[in-house]
């Protein structure tokens, strides 16, 4: 059928230009250039939603490339050679970037000259870089050496998982045992351990100086050294290199994992463990846990949930300072200095919203370190959520007045984001800026008179914005996709509605409502209806369009006439036994029977739809409701209880962990408790569905499995349902081969508009 005039082409929902949702910005010293990764999914048979191709590179860096700016003109440079380019860092002289590429086949570190504007590999070696941000190259304070995580020798060299097991004897088999049978184990023969052989695969890298001048490679943490290597920093001076260790699962039944901390001279030596067992956080993996002091070769670090200084500028680690004890816990996401180096900034008054994100400070302690009384600063709570400081760069806060401390935080009753600064006294703060937007990799590169972020809302695509020193302006650095700028986008609105929680309370939570071009509160229009159990999708109506929630932009659907419902699914406690699929509909109903008496939505003509653990949320909400025409639920677990034991044949499995200890709430296994499995369990209450369902799944998918499990007993019972499987592809349609994205897009797109009746004209 033809499509909607105006709306948003399916190719370019595809191939959108962006900031890499983990990468981070650099501002060359003299505070003229901005260097910084963008990404632009390309049309490629390579599997994406693999963690790393075979050559070693993030899978996710496919189409990535590195380029600055100058933030004055916008005159932008690419300095990427070919390939794939990533995490750009600047030389202490602002002269050259350096960054990783696999333009000639590995990932290998190379340097641009700014003054040439040529690019060169420095050395013949290949990396193994992260997943995530925070393993940038880093450069000596002489612009002379270069250190950089390489490819470690022998088993865990290369970071992709292995096509298959494969049995280290001529007969070809893994022999997994427990109980006293483990006790009975040849010594010759040491049980698989799949999940340290993950941490290790993905983590584990030689930590090695590179001179700039020769290529020239000196190894400074071996891989088999006493405390292994994963990601590191510099100190000021120079002479010290401190680093994180790779991951550790706590237990077989916790998905919480940890890291150690250690330090290495430059020159050479063994490394000193600063800290063992530091908690893995839920944000950026490697750029909290510890901080450098921004000009002396002292550590803050954080143990047992309290925060200690060492000092390492006698040329050997002092015995760790307690930093005001008196608070008690700190957070574990908040380091950094002020700007004149003399005083700490801690997170405090911690409150834990047992949810997916780490126990938050409702206020900040400045702790002088000389001795000094403290300084304290108190969120107003009721009205405010902490979500970041505002640094200059990674380890010092932003002051313009040298003395005030600039805070990002989200306003509850609105969800809008503000930058909120305080005297550093204490008492009110000042709000500098306030709006539905996003704003993030905040930074100045050590300048103080202005900030670069990332901005965007609803209707202004992602760029590189530059707010002077009071965020009373705003202009926009960089244009990475010109594209998105003839794009019509509508308007998003939101409500409260009071509902009640898992331990019997009543809260008040937000609701979203993405309308389409020229539509407005009353139209009565058919949507879509999504979530993400346990966490708060509205923040997606700050982002471009609407952002997305399943993996396919929102405004595929808005500029098609659908609205878009974004809802907060709170849960109980994550990690924690709960009864979630009960949990889910209690929170989800009353918002939208809502959002229909506000007339934003027809009651009648409503779908939902999620993906991943929202695609396990779709499927449970629909046994128990029949308000909704249609369901689709993407990349989802269905079988809580079958799923328990799936291991590979080294007994790696994820989902007992992930059921026990993680996000399905289960609390416990099966055994003890068969009641919860099953209830939760959509397969197990499939005869309760009456809603006709499109299953969406990549054959790829860990999960598969539930996808074929749950239209079985769908199509045994005569249920209306479609099972759409897309070979080879994985978990998320964005990462797919743009045939099958697209392809998956539509045909949701058609599915709603066939039992939802067709959408309004959008003007």
């Amino acid at each position: 059928p033809a499509d909607t005039p105006h709306a948003l082409p399916y190719d370019l929902a595809f191939t959108m230009s962006s900031f890499p949702w983990s990468s981070r910005w650099f501002v060359s010293p003299d505070g003229r250039f901005v260097a910084y990764d963008v990404h632009t999914p390309p049309d490629t048979t390579l599997n994406l939603d693999e963690r790393y191709l075979p050559n070693g590179m993030p899978a996710s860096a496919v189409g990535t490339t590195v380029q600055y700016t100058e933030i004055a003109t916008g005159r932008t440079v690419d300095v990427c050679p070919g390939g794939a380019c990533m995490r750009p860092a600047w030389s202490p002289d602002g002269t050259a970037i350096a960054f990783f590429s696999d333009a000639d086949g590995a990932p290998h570190l190379w340097v641009h000259d700014i003054t040439a504007g040529t690019s060169r590999r420095l050395s013949d070696e290949p990396l193994k870089p992260k997943l995530w941000d925070g393993d940038e190259p880093r450069w000596s304070p002489d612009g002379a050496t270069l250190y950089a995580g390489f490819a470690p020798e022998g088993k865990y060299r290369s970071p992709m998982r292995p096509p298959q097991v494969e049995a280290a004897n001529p007969a070809g088999v893994v022999v997994l045992r427990s109980g006293s049978e483990e006790a009975a184990a040849p010594q010759d023969a040491p049980p698989p351990a799949p999940l340290e052989d993950h941490f290790a695969r993905e983590h584990l890298v030689a930590i090695k100086a590179v001179d700039v001048a020769t290529g020239e490679t000196r190894t400074l943490v071996p891989h088999d050294a006493a405390v292994p290597a994963g990601a590191g920093r510099l100190s000021p001076s120079g002479r010290w290199f401190a680093y994180l260790s790779g991951f550790r699962a706590v237990s077989e039944t916790s998905q919480e994992t940890v890291m150690d901390l250690a330090v290495v001279p430059t020159s050479g030596g063994d490394p000193v463990v600063v800290v063992r067992n530091v908690p893995l956080t839920q944000g950026a993996y490697f750029s909290h846990s510890y901080s450098w002091h921004p000009t002396e070769d002292r550590l803050m670090f954080i143990e047992d949930r309290r925060m200690y200084l060492t000092d390492l500028r006698s040329g050997t680690p002092s015995f760790p300072q307690p930093l005001a004890s008196e608070f008690g816990y700190v957070a574990s996401t908040v380091f950094g200095f002020t700007r004149d180096g003399r005083s700490a900034v801690l997170g405090i008054d911690l409150f834990d919203d047992r949810a997916y994100g780490d126990p938050r400070p409702r206020g900040l302690a400045l702790v002088p370190l000389d001795g000094g009384a403290p300084a304290t600063i108190a969120f107003d709570d009721e009205r405010w959520i902490y979500d970041r400081l505002v640094m200059t760069d990674g380890r010092t806060l932003w002051q313009p007045d040298g003395s005030s401390v600039s805070v990002l935080l989200t306003e509850r009753a609105t969800g809008e984001k503000a930058v909120v600064r305080y005297d550093a006294t204490g008492g009110e703060g000042r709000i500098l800026w306030k709006a539905r937007a996003k704003l993030g990799n905040l930074t100045s590169g050590g300048h103080h008179d202005f900030m670069l972020a990332q901005y965007e809302d609803m209707v202004t695509p992602a760029n590189i914005f530059r707010f002077d020193a009071d965020f009373g302006a705003r202009e926009r650095v960089t244009h990475i996709d010109p594209r998105l700028d003839a794009v019509a986008v509508g308007t998003s609105e939101t409500f409260e509605t009071t509902v009640p929680l898992h331990d019997g309370t009543l809260t008040k939570v937000k609701t979203a409502v993405l309308l389409p071009p020229g539509a407005r509160r009353g139209d009565r229009l058919p949507a879509v209806v999504t979530m993400y159990p346990g966490g708060d999708v509205t923040s997606r109506a700050a982002d471009f369009g609407g952002g997305n929630v399943f993996t396919v932009p929102n405004l595929v659907f808005t500029s098609r006439g659908f609205a878009v419902v974004l809802c907060h699914l709170a849960l109980g406690p994550n990690r924690e036994a709960g009864n979630p699929v009960q949990e889910m509909v209690d929170v989800l109903l009353p918002q939208v029977y809502r959002a229909a008496e506000l007339g934003y939505v027809d009651l009648d003509r409503l779908a939902i739809a999620g993906q991943s653990y929202g695609g396990y949320g779709t499927a449970s909400i629909v046994t128990r409701t029949n308000i909704f025409r249609a369901a689709v639920p993407i990349s989802g677990i269905f079988d809580l209880f079958g799923n328990y034991g799936h291991i590979d044949p080294d007994g790696d499995g994820f989902f007992q962990a992930w059921s026990e200890g993680g996000q399905a709430r289960m609390g416990t296994h099966p055994w003890a408790n068969v009641r919860r499995y099953l209830d939760n369990s959509p397969y197990y209450n499939a005869d309760k569905i009456t809603t006709p369902v499109l299953i969406v799944h990549g054959t790829a998918d860990m999960a598969y499995h539930d996808a074929g499990k749950l239209f079985t007993a769908l199509r045994r019972l005569g249920k209306p349902a479609q099972l759409a499987s897309y070979l080879d592809q994985g978990h998320v349609i964005s990462l797919w081969r743009r045939a099958s994205a697209v392809d998956a897009a539509q045909r949701m797109v058609e599915f709603f508009r066939r039992h939802l009746g067709g959408p309004a004209p959008v003007s």
